[in-house]
């Protein structure tokens, strides 16, 4: 093993006052470039724009840059780097400073061979997936090798060998310029889990089985840490707990000579059963422009100590409009101090119940009821009453992939207008009935929602919706979305998203409403047009009343395709390059390749703790292109 000590050097009065960043310096390094160095230090000069916090020097960030710095090298093969730290002043000012990072570089090592020693000859053959980064010929990577390392000694403990050590080892050539890689395993005994009990905090209680149900450790089941990690994930995922541990307790007790039994403990706190939400706030509405929107929630996690749930929750919407003017438009914020009426136009009672073990699998069956009475629908200028039903089963089938299956059934009744014109009054809008059953896969391997540097999402949907099931709507739509992430470069993170959508309706009634159909344009699709613009749009000829033409009526077949180029800048900024490619057609023989619309763009981010906050420009891909006829989007999170 070789071990580095690495030498720090001062200005005399560094001492005394801490001085002010004037230029950062590099020598020594040939492989990588200054630029490249400087991306990995905390040590950065002082520039115009710092003028509420000036960049000083700290005696922490120099050590830590050190230690950085060899780490880089030592990612990339050079084992035997040093970094020595020289700080003097600039031009004679002891207020301001000079650091300088020497670099001694050392010889490149190259990965000769990979081997394994000790351990147990039907677990090494496994190990695979974990090696496959090490690869002969290639620069040696001291994290990569590190990491390896304790992923084998969690692998040994998710197959029963908790006690098991790893030791990578370093054998170096004669010249130093090859190593070969070696671990060296000591897998210990075998271990069985024995006793396992649960204990509960604070002074709420709730039924043992609930809990024992979702644990996939059993008594008397060789020791598993993943089975442990997942077990917790488990406890956390029914929403009963505001914390869960799951350790060994106690000593091994030997039953043979490599065999031993380990007890088990699982601590956890309880969350109260009983839960009020209340929501209060003004937005905008497609159809009635300024809504004062107010909900309250109480719900059950824990009913009849059975872990089952129920949510109750009551939603009124009321139209803002200014009194005196005939004309609805959206609310100002002067006009809030100003003589305003109030006219409900929406409401809604919602009955949420969850079981989550239905017929004793894990596979949580939820049962929504809503009934919203006197709700308007502009268009008609009518009121309506809705009650609604939906039943759906969850299946996980792993830790990354889901199943959804529900079906849905709504009764419809308008006010002031005899049944058998009831079917003629429901047009675009939210008064229609549609009854449906869907199935729905998902699988998400993403690092992190909200900015995901590497791994993908997907899913499937599957519709069926009226037809033999009645309601006003006779259609079966499907959908695939794929989208990955991955780096390229270095810190840069490519981008990628497939979707494609296709809508048919069935019978000869076949029928589709703008909601159901697919739209296209605006900050989280094709960038460059407004939200859901692009694609066909009512006209005089679909015979359908005046506040619709030329609005969006939206398309039976999609295809969009996004590429998109990512990397930081500095501080919480980021920046984006990209390419929308997409459209909506009426018909999926509507489709011809020279009616795909292509946009391209820039985007600034702003990195927050909910997400990036986006400002995007983006424009047309032409003959002829035209910056000006672009549009600027501005909006939280990623596009995709």
């Amino acid at each position: 093993m070789v071990v580095i000590i690495t030498s720090f050097t001062m200005a005399r009065d560094f001492s005394f006052r801490r001085q002010v960043i004037k230029r950062v310096e590099i020598d020594g390094n040939s492989y990588f470039n200054d630029g490249k160095i400087k991306k990995q230090l905390l040590t950065k000069p002082n520039r115009w724009y710092n003028i509420f916090s000036k960049r000083k020097l700290s005696r922490v960030n120099l050590r830590v840059d050190e230690q950085q710095l060899e780490k880089f090298y030592a990612q990339n093969g050079y084992l035997f780097t040093k970094v020595h730290t020289e700080v003097s002043n600039f031009k004679d000012d002891p207020t301001k400073a000079i650091v300088r990072f020497n670099i001694v570089e050392g010889k490149r090592a190259y990965v000769e061979s990979l081997e394994v020693t000790g351990g147990l000859a039907d677990l090494n053959a496994r190990l695979y997936n974990i090696t496959n980064r090490i690869q002969p010929g290639k620069p040696v990577n001291r994290d990569v090798v590190l990491a390896a390392g304790f992923k084998i000694r969690d692998f040994y403990a998710d197959n029963g060998y908790p006690l098991a050590s790893v030791k990578p080892e370093f054998l170096f050539s004669s010249d130093s310029s090859h190593v070969t890689i070696r671990y060296d395993i000591a897998e210990s005994c075998f271990v069985y889990n024995d006793e396992i009990t649960i204990t509960q905090d604070g002074s709420i209680r709730m039924n043992e089985n609930i809990l024992s149900r979702e644990l996939l450790v059993k008594s008397g089941n060789p020791y598993s840490r993943k089975l442990n990690i997942e077990s917790q994930q488990r406890l956390y995922s029914t929403g009963l707990l505001k914390f869960v541990s799951l350790k060994r307790t106690g000593e091994l007790k030997f039953i043979g000579k490599d065999t031993a039994v380990v007890d088990l403990k699982i601590k956890v706190t309880c969350r109260k059963a009983n839960f009020v939400n209340v929501r209060f706030g003004i937005k905008q509405h497609q159809d009635f422009n300024s809504i004062l929107q107010t909900s309250v929630r109480w719900g059950n996690r824990n009913l009849w100590d059975t872990g089952r749930k129920i949510i109750m929750e009551v939603r009124n919407g009321i139209q803002l409009t200014k009194s005196g003017e005939e004309k609805t438009r959206a609310i100002k914020l002067k006009d809030l101090f100003s003589d305003l009426k109030f006219k409900p136009v929406m409401n809604a009672l919602e009955i949420n119940y969850i079981e989550p073990w239905f017929l004793n699998y894990r596979m949580p069956l939820s049962v929504i009821v809503v009934y919203e009475p006197r709700n308007k629908n502009p268009i008609i200028n009518k009121y309506y009453d809705r009650l609604s039903g939906e039943v759906s089963l969850l299946r996980e089938i792993d830790r990354y992939t889901n199943l959804k299956l529900s079906a849905q059934v709504e009764f419809v009744d308008i006010h002031d207008v005899k049944k058998e014109e009831e079917e003629d009054f429901r047009l675009e809008g939210d008064n229609s009935i549609r009854r449906r059953i869907s199935v729905y896969g998902q699988r998400d391997t993403r690092d992190n929602i909200l900015i995901p540097q590497k791994g993908s999402y997907s899913y499937v949907s599957l519709g069926y919706v009226g037809h033999y099931l009645g309601g006003d709507f006779s259609y079966i739509k499907g959908e695939f979305y794929w989208s990955r992430y991955r780096y390229l470069l270095g810190e840069n993170i490519i981008a990628s998203r497939f979707r494609i959508g296709m809508l048919e309706e069935l019978g000869d009634n076949g029928r589709s409403g703008s909601e159901d159909r697919f739209t296209l344009g605006g900050a989280k699709t094709v960038r460059g047009f407004v939200e859901n613009t692009l694609g066909p749009r009512w006209s005089t000829s679909d015979k359908v009343g005046p506040s619709l033409v030329g609005l969006p009526k939206g398309g039976k077949f999609l295809l969009l395709i996004n590429l998109e180029l990512r990397r930081s800048l500095f501080w919480r900024f980021g920046g984006t390059a990209f390419v929308d490619v997409g459209n909506v057609f009426f018909k999926v023989k509507d489709f011809k390749p020279r009616k795909i619309v292509s946009t391209t763009g820039l985007g600034l981010q702003f990195f927050t703790p909910v997400g990036p906050l986006r400002f995007e420009y983006a424009f047309m891909l032409q003959k002829d292109l035209d910056l000006a006829e672009g549009s600027y989007h501005l909006t939280i999170l990623y596009a995709f």
